[in-house]
């Protein structure tokens, strides 16, 4: 009987070491979800901040660039306003044409001819030209050449 007693004690000394071994793992696995919710906290927070960084960035960007539309199209427009002005308004005097001796102008030219001259002295190229006075590109250079 004695025996048996001693054998119930082992067992039951097993049993609780086995208890204290599973108590363990399951206190591990408690610290470890811990760690994880706490490593998925931090992955969020800095997802979110990376979400705003990126807003942050992507409105600069943008801002960038519609601003550099917009100082493109005054660049292009400045010159044609300027070309088409001096048309309308006849503000381009003969004394500038006589002191030019590298483009002569027949006097039997037209007027679209003079103005072409004029804007090539000014320094626009043939398309520019073009789109001021609603002409070809074509017809542009060929009055260029030919005046020339």
């Amino acid at each position: 009987m004695t025996g048996i007693i001693i054998i119930s004690l082992l067992l039951n000394v097993v049993c609780i070491y086995f208890i204290y071994l599973l108590w363990k793992k399951i206190d591990e696995n408690h610290k470890k979800a811990e760690s994880t919710d706490h490593i998925e906290e931090l992955l969020e927070l800095f997802s979110q901040e990376m979400r705003y960084e990126n807003e942050q960035l992507y409105k600069l960007i943008s801002d960038l660039n519609s601003k550099n539309k917009h100082d493109r199209q005054e660049i292009h427009e400045k010159p044609i306003k300027k070309g088409i002005e001096s048309i309308n308004n006849n503000t381009i005097n003969e004394e500038n044409n006589e002191e030019d001796d590298e483009v002569h102008i027949e006097s039997k030219s037209t007027p679209v001819t003079n103005k072409v001259i004029i804007l090539a002295k000014q320094g626009y190229n043939a398309e520019q030209i073009a789109k001021m006075m609603n002409r070809g590109k074509g017809e542009v250079e060929l009055l260029l050449k030919f005046y020339s």
